[in-house]
């Protein structure tokens, strides 16, 4: 059955190049993160973002100039995480993005942990911990 799932999807944008300028503002230590989030129909989530992933090297393809000379590129960092919204929603609309800037030396993987959160072996039974037991059904 077809769905709309919601997928957000991290983007990293690099510098590169030797700058010919070096003004106020110029700096090696910093790559910029798009945290951007889309609608989509599909059948699953695994579907929803698989078809996130096919379209993201289309909407990070074109590399432009800064004001330093330097080429940026923007990237898909291969992390990605879908959820089912609660309200009827259209696919394909950017419901959310958000820019900021991280120290370059941190890792796609680690950006990913920081901004999906980490992942652990038994989560489900973790996630016991939060639950209302009223709504859920335990007394």
């Amino acid at each position: 059955m077809w769905k709309i799932y919601a997928v957000k999807s991290i983007y990293r944008t690099e510098t590169s190049g030797e700058a010919y300028s070096t003004s106020a503002g110029f700096s090696e230590e910093f790559d910029m993160i798009e945290e951007r989030i889309v609608t989509v129909k599909a059948r699953s989530f695994d579907e929803a973002i698989e078809r996130v992933e096919n379209a993201a090297a289309e909407y990070a393809a074109t590399p432009f100039t800064n004001p330093f000379g330097q080429v940026v590129q923007w990237k898909y960092t291969g992390s990605s995480g879908a959820f089912e919204p609660y309200d009827s929603i259209p696919a394909d609309v950017e419901v959310y993005s958000n820019t900021y800037l991280i120290s370059r030396v941190l890792s796609d993987e680690e950006l990913a942990d920081n901004v999906l959160g980490r992942s652990f072996e038994n989560e489900d039974e973790l996630r016991m911990n939060f639950l209302d037991s009223e709504i859920v059904g335990f007394r």
